[in-house]
Order: structure tokens, then C-alpha cells, then sequence
């Protein structure tokens, strides 16, 4: 219904035993007469020449898709102003359309085992993404098709630097719907990287959580456990990217970010702050902090220019923090610090 009919039809022939196009031009019709008297009523629109079923039929349908309201009166409707209403339609329409586009690689190849056949990686299965302005208006378009869940890992990558910029600047550029699920894996060089900790911000006022990982492979999408982008563009940026809706290489994707996601350490707000309570601990206001990035994974690098400091510096002091805790590693000096509430 998005092209509206604004000619007069013959309603008689066209209104219930119409299909498809036929169907959405009876509709569109219908909305037409409903918005030229103004306030609808059943009276009127029979006098428009549609009958009562007709009526009952076009009423229900046009106020499902939000195009008129219902009041007290049963046999009265409202319109909703349409400069509200068809925009939200038309995006309503769009996400159906998205959607559809990406399970079709599922549907055929559930098709394909209904009959026996053997299912085949076709082309509408696999979309090759070139460039990164294209990148990154494809994660995106899933972000905003998202029915059920969107997670992203990010490793550094200059779409998704993009995206989190962009994202900052307009909260809209990453919006999904109420209710989906959204988790974020975020590579620790992202850091110290003033956009991507203000998106994080945002994320976390929304109640969704965040985690940083050392050393994330590559850049990734999951949507709905239905399609996946995976993103290159640390490699390359001119090609190389796709995405991805059969439901193997999706389930496989999808494995590798529960893998990120478990071995990443969850970031709370705090993390990046002073400790508001340094005498409550025996060390040093530095060493708290240079101990909750280790939990991170962050690299010495990171933590010396997120604390301003030389990379000489950080190197010392985490060795004498891992030797007071009596750790091997820097995971095991994290966690021993988090034993013993000192993060």
C-alpha cells in the first residue's frame, strides 16, 4: 500500500475475492475514502459505494497497519494524521521486506531437504561488500531489521570505527526495535578510542551489555541467528566483506562470537575512572587501574595511553603487581585480583 490509489474503483468487483496487488489497491482505495470524509463512519463509506463486510474488512485492516484508529463508537474511526502514519508504515513494510530477503536462503533450503534435494550455497545466500562506506551502511541496515537479537564484535575495524562515530553522533544510525537483545564485544585497542567508549556509554544506559577482548580476529554481525556480515575491512578495505543467510556458515559465526564473548571480561562503568575508594585498598590509586584493564586483556600500550604514561612504566608496575599477587600471567594476576576485591 505504499503506492496509494487514489482513482475510484469499482468496489463491487474488487473488494473481497481480490489477491495480492488487487487486494492492497481495495485497501488503498478504502484509506483514500476513509481520509476524504474526514472523520469515517460506516454510514459513509457504504455511501461511498462499499458494503458493510467491505467496510468491516478495509477498517480492520487499515487500523492493523496503523493507518486509522479505532474509538468508542464501533462504527467510527479516526485517521491518523498520514504524514505520521505512512512513514511508519512504509518502514514497517521495509523491515518485512529485509527480512524476507535474508531468510530466503533458509526457506529454500528448507525446501530443498523437504524434497530431497541437497541444499546449495546460491547467490541471493551470500552478498559480497565492497568498500567500507558500504560495510558500514550494511550493519547498519541488520541493526535496524533486527527482530529478536544483534551481536557485535568489533576489532578495531575502519567500518565499524565508522559506525560507532556515526552512531555517537546519531543514536538513530544503530537503532534496533524495543526488545532485542543487543551485546557488544569491543577489541581493547577500541579503548582509548573516544567514540567507541561514548557508544558504549549509551549501550550500558540501556541497560545491554559490553565486554572487551584482546585480540578479536575480525569484525562480525549476527542477526537473528539468521544472517551474519562479516566485516574486513581491517584487512581490506576495498572488498572482501559479505553477508552471509544460510543457516551453516550463520550457526559457525555465530559459535565464533559466544567464543569472543566468553573469554572477554564484562566492562562496568568504573573501569576507566580512579577508584573512589583508594584507601580501601593496598595498592595504589595507579595500580587498581592498571590492574582492572589487565582484566580486559588490554595491552600495555593501551594502558600506558589511556593513563598517560610510558609503556616503561606499565611494563614495571605489572610486574610488581604480578609478583605481589603471585601470578604467572596477566590473567592470573587479574583474576587473584579479583578474588581478593581489589577490582
Amino acid at each position: 500500500m505504499l503506492g496509494i490509489v487514489t482513482r475510484r474503483r469499482g468496489w463491487r468487483e474488487t473488494r473481497l475475492n481480490t489477491h495480492g496487488e488487487a487486494y492492497e489497491d481495495f485497501i488503498s482505495a478504502a484509506y483514500i475514502a476513509a481520509i476524504r470524509l474526514g472523520t469515517p463512519t460506516r454510514a459513509g463509506l457504504v455511501h461511498g459505494d462499499m458494503d458493510d463486510e467491505a467496510v468491516t474488512v478495509a477498517t480492520e485492516e487499515l487500523v492493523a497497519r496503523g493507518l486509522l484508529a479505532s474509538t468508542d463508537d464501533p462504527d467510527a474511526w479516526e485517521v491518523v494524521p498520514p504524514r505520521d502514519a505512512l512513514p511508519r508504515y512504509a518502514e514497517a513494510v521495509e523491515r518485512r521486506m529485509q527480512t524476507t530477503r535474508m531468510t530466503a536462503g533458509e526457506v529454500d533450503a528448507l525446501w530443498r531437504r523437504a524434497v530431497g534435494e541437497r541444499p546449495t550455497l546460491a547467490a541471493s545466500d551470500l552478498d559480497v561488500i565492497d568498500g567500507t562506506e558500504a560495510v558500514a551502511y550494511r550493519i547498519a541496515s541488520v541493526h535496524r531489521s533486527a527482530t529478536l537479537r544483534v551481536w557485535w564484535a568489533v576489532d578495531g575495524s575502519p567500518a565499524g570505527r565508522q559506525l560507532l562515530a556515526e552512531a555517537v553522533a546519531d543514536p538513530g544510525r544503530l537503532a534496533v526495535r524495543d526488545g532485542v537483545e543487543r551485546r557488544l564485544a569491543l577489541d581493547t585497542s577500541l579503548l582509548d578510542d573516544p567514540a567507541a567508549m561514548a557508544f558504549v556509554d549509551q549501550l550500558r544506559a540501556d541497560g545491554h551489555p559490553v565486554v572487551f577482548g584482546h585480540g578479536v580476529p575480525f569484525s562480525l554481525v549476527v542477526v537473528d541467528s539468521v544472517t551474519a556480515v562479516v566485516d574486513l575491512t581491517t584487512f581490506d578495505r576495498d572488498g572482501g566483506s559479505f553477508e552471509v543467510r544460510l543457516a551453516p556458515p550463520v550457526r559457525a559465526i555465530t559459535r565464533l562470537f559466544e567464543a569472543i564473548w566468553a573469554l572477554a571480561t564484562p566492562y562496568w562503568p568504573g573501569l576507566l575512572e580512579a577508584p573512589r575508594t583508594p584507601d580501601r585498598l593496598p595498592l595504589a590509586e595507579r595500580d587498581q587501574r592498571i590492574l582492572a584493564l589487565l582484566t580486559t586483556g588490554a595491552s600495555d600500550q593501551v594502558i600506558a595511553r589511556l593513563m598517560a604514561v610510558s609503556v616503561r612504566t606499565v611494563e614495571r608496575r605489572v610486574r610488581y603487581l604480578m609478583d605481589r599477587l603471585g601470578a604467572a600471567t596477566r590473567f592470573q594476576a587479574g583474576v587473584q585480583a579479583a578474588r581478593r576485591d581489589w577490582i
